[in-house]
């Protein structure tokens, strides 16, 4: 699964965020929650079960 910017995560808690900003290592993803967008946050990959909203076609 790749992941980019723009694109809205599910996590392993149930939270959806919306990424922000994607970093080359760990934790590799700046989100911003869907529900509350004064609460940002970095995540892992290991912490994402899926992207439930992708902002841009993968070729």
């Amino acid at each position: 699964m790749i992941v980019e910017e723009l694109d809205v995560i599910r996590l392993k808690d149930g939270t959806e965020a919306t990424v922000l900003e994607v970093f080359p290592t760990e934790p590799k993803y700046f989100c911003q929650r869907a529900d509350d967008f004064d609460d940002m946050f970095y995540v892992t990959t290991d912490e994402i079960v899926e992207i439930t909203y992708k902002c841009r076609k993968n070729d």
